[in-house]
């Protein structure tokens, strides 16, 4: 018997001559004992058992190696030269990840932590839990909007998540800092480097806010360009204020204007690459103001680093209607209290951590999952909670089954008895906010301790104790 697929069938892969050994051994297994060749396998013999492609998702032509002409193979080089960079990113978007496998089972020896499972299958689980820890994050603003600085257009306009990842070691050019040129290609190392704070940031136009962390990266890739390219390199920083507020942060900037960083206060208002003098030519100039000598300033840098503004999530209003979280004007989760409860939220048992409740940085995003841990922790330990009494409650008799008060609920806490007819509160969602009791028109919504009854007796005796004072005093009662 062949063992190898390439010597019976012809030419193939280690993959497919792997998967035709495996179909060879599962036939001599059946032969031995008698049974039926292809019974309850044929599926598998015509090789149709693939995952289903999803709709939607066009084909594309396969990415061919380049071979030497007949007329020039006539030296050592070799005849098939495989593919280039770019035509191996292209077959490389092919994959739809289908998930068709060999089944050879080299990744179970090769997986020290035994995390593969072949025989797992997709499923949906509903599970039951005490308490819920939102950490979704944030998104980078996209600066192409903010057509003045070029984003989109230069290819060495860079945000700072694409620096970061130019400058990984894993990153497309194994860590080495390089420029591209029109085509995509990176070339050689920039000799002067332009980076902009608050990109987005402190801008009424975009965002208010400040992001808290660009001013300290910005200073590291300061500091990573001069130790990675040189300490020759030109690097300028346009400034609005920095901000080092951190631990260490104030000796950090100290260190990184010794190493020659030219320390520019006043945002960068526009890039170009139109040149007015010969040093510009080839090159990307800021345009910029420096406020500390009130001069306008054109810079000619090789490169321009933007540091876009941290934003909300995109799906942050769904995550929060889902989970009865509030939402702050710039779209960031809102805690319960700044100051008392800064990692819990409106709904008992939900808490928040990270940049998903407002810009942070690591340190303290550390420290606000580390408190919410606690807090979920503490409820776990605790075995019940403890809810507020100021809740609503609905009138059976009295509520018509309109369901109205049932999209008017922040927190989904009122659900429909279709048996019944009527609306029912459920007490543990339930925070009193008392928007159903003011938009019901049969009035059958009410907040406990905040009935009609009870607040026209709290005016009743309002009115009785300032009438009791002006009689005390001489004065006339009021009607």
């Amino acid at each position: 018997v062949f063992a190898g697929g390439d010597l019976v069938t012809g030419p193939a892969t280690a993959i497919e001559a792997v998967a035709a050994g495996k179909r060879a051994a599962e036939s001599i297994h059946r032969f031995l004992r008698g049974w039926d060749l292809r019974e309850g396998r044929q599926q598998q013999l015509r090789g149709e058992d693939w995952a289903a492609i999803e709709e939607g998702i066009e084909s594309a032509p396969r990415a061919e190696p380049q071979e030497l002409p007949p007329e020039e193979r006539r030296n050592f080089r070799e005849v098939n030269r495989g593919l280039t960079e770019s035509s191996a990113r292209e077959e490389a978007q092919r994959c739809i990840s289908c998930g068709v496998c060999s089944e050879c089972m080299a990744c179970l020896e090769a997986c020290k932590a035994k995390a593969i499972d072949h025989g797992m299958k997709d499923e949906i689980r509903e599970i039951k839990v005490g308490s819920i820890i939102v950490a979704t994050g944030y998104d980078l603003m996209d600066p192409s909007s903010m057509e003045a600085y070029g984003y989109g257009r230069y290819p060495n306009v860079l945000t700072s998540l694409e620096f970061e990842r130019l400058n990984n070691a894993t990153g497309p050019t194994s860590g080495k800092i390089l420029l591209r040129d029109g085509a995509g290609n990176f070339t050689h190392p920039p000799q002067s480097v332009a980076i902009l704070h608050c990109i987005g940031s402190r801008d009424v136009n975009y965002h208010e806010y400040c992001s808290r962390v660009c001013c300290m990266y910005a200073l590291k890739f300061a500091h990573l360009i001069k130790d990675k390219v040189g300490l020759e390199t030109a690097v300028y920083n346009f400034y609005i204020d920095l901000r080092c507020f951190g631990k260490g942060y104030e000796e950090f900037l100290k260190r990184v204007q010794d190493e020659g960083v030219v320390m520019i206060r006043g945002k960068a208002a526009q890039v170009t690459d139109v040149a007015i003098t010969s040093e510009e030519q080839g090159k990307l100039v800021v345009l910029a103001e420096d406020t500390l000598i009130g001069e306008m300033l054109r810079v000619p840098v090789d490169m321009v680093i933007l540091c876009p503004a941290i934003e909300k999530r995109r799906d942050a209003e769904e995550v929060a209607r889902k989970f009865g979280i509030s939402v702050g004007r710039d779209g960031f989760f809102l805690e319960e209290h700044p100051k008392l409860e800064p990692v819990s939220t409106a709904t008992s048992g939900v808490f928040v951590a990270g940049a998903c409740q407002g810009p942070k940085d690591i340190p303290d995003s550390v420290a606000q999952a580390k408190a919410a841990a606690s807090e979920a922790l503490a409820l776990s330990s605790y075995g019940k909670v403890e809810v507020s009494p100021t809740i609503s409650s609905i009138d059976p008799d009295i509520c018509i089954g309109c369901q109205i008060c049932i999209g008017l609920c922040p927190y989904s806490a009122i659900e429909f008895d279709e048996r019944r007819g009527v609306s029912e509160v459920n007490e543990a969602v339930c925070k009193g906010c008392g928007s159903c009791a003011a938009y019901c028109p049969s009035g059958a919504a009410k907040v406990r301790h905040f009935t009609d009854r009870q607040v026209f007796a709290e005016i009743d005796g309002l009115l009785d104790s300032i009438s009791f004072r002006r009689r005390a005093a001489g004065g006339e009662a009021p009607t």
